[in-house]
């Protein structure tokens, strides 16, 4: 029998006055920053229910408070006990704004410094300050302490990506790195995103479920060359000339030999336990953002023609799903039983490798929380008429994908107004999809342009448009975004989604969203998209009244493109069904 939540909070209670503490904030992070945790990090889900993938709470002897994004308000209220948990939308309601009308004046607020990052720390330090408070790094984690049978971490499952498939060999990859940073005087870097230091050394791994990494850390050393910071035993398959592993604790001899040079660090990735390491060296800390990053989002033509194939061989998955979905007795399947069929129709593909994050099936009501996870149990039926939105992607070989398609089960809506809505989310998706831009815009400006057709319609949505993919990393990858919050040109070669939606509390959700990689124009200072996915839209959500004709010929168009490149791939069943499902408008 599962342990209760209400008694794991109790037991932390109880932890944190052993400790002399009178709270503790607890983060969704692990030791490495990413969006995804390995299971035995997942300590904010272990004493709240909730499992979204950002979030933090503040646990005091009286109060819970769990904190997280729009994507996540409502799974927030479902996933959690309301009669030990407050709940707050970020950033309508801040943790400075909670801590306003709870006082904890002289109280001593704990966090895991391993867990945080330097510029989260500061944040957190204010605000606790500032609420007259006191902020304390601990030695050790309270939750951990109390977590009966804590999950260790998988396997080791290091790989090594061939050159080919990665457009550029390491030492190209160290030597470009090299040059950045003596450009700015610099003589070494921290570096200190798990997805950074994959890309650079060309290695792939199985440290987390749905981003095939391995987690470790990096110090480069222009003078002395790469060293990966992690598990010399799990990193063994992919060590080379290029490479060296030393542990964690070695990091100060590294230091050492940089004595009086400048060092970069990021203190938007980097831990604040690290950072007290680095300080107490003799080097000058240099802050700045990640200079790999800018690196990988760039992605060569190898890396295109990688998401290419991987997007064939997704698109083919997605038209057998869909085929076999059209012939199901909504009544006969759940939520998860859906998305368990759709992840083994994708697992029989060429390539594959694993889901790039857990499938989103939302049904009904459910398909309005942005980020819905069905689990087996607790899932909803399907029913003929639902809107069904179902989110998901797979990592391949060669290349990364990410898709959303709103379905309707059955033959008619149970809606009225959703054909309207799934139109106009359609007319901004394409709006972004055919966007022609100046180089140097960004994804701010071009965050508008998918909203446009939608706020015409009195629609909105919460979340971004668009966010950066990895080449067989993480699905969600900086510094790109196509948001409000997106203030980094987009450059060519960058992949991004195309994610416009809209979302009715209580009845449905729709999202729909193709990957995109930014081209030059035909006037090179201009921009322009190149669609990536190949799959059908269902076009019996769309109205097309509502569409422009230069709107109805892009959707032929694509639809074109899908059945001339996916037919001769399927079998006879799904070719027919494949025809209907493209046919013009």
């Amino acid at each position: 029998m599962p342990e209760q939540l209400a008694t794991r909070l109790a037991r932390l209670r109880i932890e944190l006055a052993k400790q002399r503490l009178d709270g503790l904030i607890i983060g969704r992070e692990d030791m490495f920053q990413g969006e995804e945790v390995p299971p035995g990090d997942e300590r904010l889900a272990y004493i709240s229910g909730f499992t979204g993938s950002a979030g933090f709470a503040l646990v005091t002897a009286n109060t819970a408070a769990l904190f997280s994004d729009g994507r996540y308000s409502l799974q927030m209220v479902a996933q959690t006990d309301p009669s030990d948990w407050q709940c707050y939308t970020l950033p309508q309601q801040s943790l400075n704004d909670y801590l306003d009308q709870h006082p904890i004046d002289g109280l001593t607020i704990g966090i895991d410094p391993r867990l945080v990052t330097m510029t989260g720390y500061e944040r957190y330090g204010d605000s606790i300050n500032k609420a007259g408070g006191q902020l304390s790094a601990l030695g050790a984690n309270p939750v951990d302490a109390i977590w009966h049978n804590q999950p260790g971490m998988p396997a080791p499952s290091a790989w090594r990506m061939d050159d080919d498939v990665a457009g550029q060999s390491v030492a190209d990859k160290l030597q470009a790195l090299a040059d950045d940073l003596r450009q700015k005087n610099l003589r070494a870097a921290v570096l200190s995103r798990v997805d950074s230091v994959n890309w650079l050394v060309n290695m792939r791994g199985g440290d987390l479920p749905c981003t095939p990494v391995n987690l470790c850390f990096a110090f480069f050393d222009c003078d002395h060359g790469l060293t990966l910071l992690g598990d010399g035993d799990r990193l063994a398959p992919v060590i080379n000339q290029d490479i060296a592993v030393k542990r964690l604790d070695d990091l100060p001899q590294l230091l050492a030999l940089c004595a009086g040079d400048a060092v970069l660090i990021e203190p938007a990735s980097l831990p604040q336990a690290l950072s007290v390491v680095i300080a107490a060296s003799d080097v000058e800390m240099v802050q700045r953002d990640c200079p790999v990053t800018p690196m990988k989002a760039r992605k060569n033509q190898a890396e295109i023609s990688g998401f290419q194939r991987a997007h064939h061989h997704d698109g083919v998955a997605m038209v057998k799903f869909l085929q076999w979905l059209s012939g199901i007795k909504p009544a006969s399947y759940t939520e998860s039983q859906i998305a368990t069929r759709l992840e083994q129709f994708r697992s029989e593909q060429p390539e594959f490798l694993l889901p790039s994050f857990a499938t989103i099936a939302g049904a009904g009501p459910n398909g309005a929380i942005v980020h819905y996870r069905a689990l087996a149990g607790q899932d909803r039926t399907l029913s003929d008429g639902d809107i069904l939105l179902l989110d998901s992607g797979g990592h391949y070989q060669t290349g990364t994908t990410d898709i959303t398609r709103t379905l309707l089960v059955g033959d008619v809506p149970n809606q009225g107004d959703v054909v309207d809505a799934f139109t106009h989310v359609l007319r901004g998706h394409i709006a972004l999809a055919m966007a022609h831009f100046e180089c140097g815009a960004t994804g701010q400006q071009l965050d508008g342009i998918a909203r446009s057709p939608l706020w015409a319609a009195g629609l909105q949505f919460a979340h971004g448009t668009g966010h950066g993919v990895g080449h067989v990393l993480s699905v969600h990858e900086g510094p790109a975004s196509i948001s409000k919050r997106g203030g980094v040109a987009i450059e060519a070669g960058m992949v991004l989604s195309n994610e416009p939606g809209y979302y009715l509390p209580d009845y449905y959700g729709i999202r729909l969203e193709n990957l995109v990689v930014a081209r030059r124009a035909s006037d090179p200072d201009f921009l322009c998209f190149e669609t990536l996915t190949l799959c059908p839209f269902d076009r019996r959500l769309i109205r097309p009244e509502l569409l422009s004709a230069i709107e109805r010929q892009w959707v032929d168009d694509y639809h074109q493109k899908v059945l001339a490149e996916l037919t001769p791939f399927l079998p006879k069943t799904c070719q027919t069904w494949l025809a209907a499902a493209c046919a013009p408008l």
